[in-house]
């Protein structure tokens, strides 16, 4: 990009993001543990493997992971808004 800033050649968020996408379009449909492997940055010459999951209850998401050989630089939790009904 220009400013100093090499590529990231695994992104954990995004891995995360990817579980609770898959439960919310109704990808995974069984409640219970998810897991998944994302291998990224092999065109770049830096080849990483992330393993993922998401857990379900009534099909909804509520629990990700994200593992592997990484460096956190945050930590944060979501708490969804209640049920309007």
């Amino acid at each position: 990009m220009g400013i100093g800033v090499p590529e990231d050649p695994a992104t954990g968020s995004a891995a995360v993001a990817l579980g609770i996408f898959l439960a919310d379009r109704g990808l995974v449909t069984d409640d219970g543990e998810h897991s998944f492997v994302v291998t990224q940055g092999v065109e770049m010459g830096r080849p990483s493997t992330l393993y993922a999951g998401v857990r379900t209850e009534g099909g909804r998401a509520v629990g990700s992971w994200v593992g592997g050989t990484v460096v956190a630089v945050a930590r944060g939790s979501l708490t969804p808004p209640p049920e309007q009904g």
